[in-house]
C-alpha cells in the first residue's frame, strides 16, 4: 500500500470538499469506511479507505493522476457550495498537484 502525498481532497456523495492535510489522521475526519465516498491526493491519484471503524487509514487506489475526474469535481465544488461566495473561482493552475495545492488553500468551509 501506498500512503497519499497530501493535501488529500475529499468529496462526500453531495459533492463537499473536505481537505486533509495530514493522511495519517484519516481517522480523525473518517469514523468508518462507509462513510468514504471518493478521495484524490496531492498527485491527483484516487484514494481510498480503508480499516475498522475508528481506525480507518487511506491509501493510494492507483498510479496515474485523474486529472478531468479531479477537476471536475472540483469545479461541481466550486459550482454548488462556494456559489455563496461569488467572488471564489476554481483555481486555474495547468500542473496538477499545483492545481490541488491551490484548491487546498483556496477551499471555503461550508
Amino acid at each position: 500500500m501506498t500512503d497519499p502525498i497530501d493535501p488529500v481532497l475529499l468529496f462526500d456523495e453531495d459533492g463537499r470538499m473536505f481537505i486533509l492535510h495530514e493522511p495519517a489522521v484519516a481517522d480523525e475526519l473518517i469514523d468508518s469506511t462507509d462513510q468514504f465516498f471518493e478521495g484524490y491526493d496531492g498527485l491527483g491519484r484516487r484514494v481510498y479507505a480503508y480499516g475498522a471503524p475508528g481506525h480507518v487509514s487511506l491509501a493510494v487506489a492507483g498510479t496515474e493522476p485523474q486529472s478531468d475526474e479531479l477537476r471536475t469535481r472540483v469545479e461541481r465544488y466550486y459550482f454548488v457550495f462556494a456559489a455563496r461566495h461569488p467572488t471564489r473561482i476554481p483555481p486555474q493552475e495547468a500542473n496538477l498537484a499545483a492545481f490541488i495545492r491551490a484548491v487546498a488553500e483556496d477551499w471555503i468551509e461550508e
